[in-house]
């Protein structure tokens, strides 16, 4: 035991040494990646890359998947996916999935989708969770479940991810999976649309308007059906408006002021802290 507890105490002396140039240059290469500056992303990450360094080889191969900073190369993003998620890496293992659900520089296979999907949630991947659930709602790669598909969507959601809170909304408003519910899936449609999803502000604005899963609310019902109008597309854009405009017929000047009043707070604080 003498032996190991030295081993260890001078491995960790040798991280001292080596690990903060390491984080630095780590740092660097994905602070370029995150702002788009792919070029000097590729030049700072392929030597940290080529040192083992998950993160990098993860950064890399989204990179070489999608040709940014360097020439689109899928064998070359699987070859660094496959790299990191060797390490237990959860962004690699998700970015494996979703090229075998896609078919993309691979024969298209459900079922290994789900594989990397399942690895990547049980390590914690929020957007995993909700690709997984997909698969479960859909029957691709996995048996059709409702529940476990409200089971992972409820899971990607409460790591935050914008779509399963979506989903899982619309799971307790349908009674799908789970007991209905518009309180509870008001509460999800919610916390979505506090992120900017325009469905889940569509559907938010709906549930105030009609008085589901809490007291009928006009004040609240425009604010959000005038939200979804702006961050929905085309047809979806124009019946939110359509909606905002019914509602707001309906609203006495007090209602309409308290409505004014509050949009206001919720475009300084991005709709974030809303309500």
């Amino acid at each position: 035991m003498a032996f190991i507890k030295d081993f260890l105490a001078g491995l960790a002396l040798m991280l001292v040494v080596i690990e903060p140039a390491s984080s630095v240059e780590l740092s660097d290469g994905l602070s370029a990646y995150r702002r788009g500056n792919y070029s000097t992303a590729a030049t700072k990450l392929m030597p940290i890359a080529a040192r083992g360094i998950p993160e990098a080889q993860t950064a890399l191969g989204f990179m070489y998947e999608y040709g940014r900073g360097v020439k689109k190369d899928y064998n070359e993003a699987l070859r660094l996916f496959h790299l990191a998620a060797d390490k237990k890496n959860p962004s690699a293992e998700v970015n494996l999935g979703s090229m075998y659900e896609r078919g993309i520089g691979v024969t298209q296979d459900y079922k290994e989708a789900a594989r990397w999907y399942r690895l990547s949630s049980d390590h914690g991947n929020g957007n995993a969770q909700y690709s997984l659930g997909l698969m479960y709602a859909n029957g691709r790669g996995v048996p059709q479940d409702y529940k476990q598909a409200a089971n992972w969507y409820r899971k990607g959601g409460e790591q935050g991810n914008a779509s399963a809170q979506l989903n899982i909304g619309a799971m307790y408003y349908d009674g799908q999976g789970v007991p209905k519910d518009p309180k509870e899936a008001l509460k999800w449609f919610r916390m979505a649309a506090q992120q900017g999803n325009g469905r889940a502000q569509f559907n938010l604005a709906t549930l105030y308007t009609n008085g589901e899963g809490a007291p009928q609310n006009l004040a609240r019902a425009l604010v959000w059906f005038n939200a979804a109008a702006v961050t929905l597309t085309g047809e979806q854009s124009k019946i939110a408006d359509e909606n905002s405009k019914a509602v707001a017929a309906k609203m006495n000047r007090d209602q309409i002021l308290a409505a004014k009043v509050m949009a206001e707070k919720c475009k300084l604080g991005e709709f974030k802290d809303c309500e």
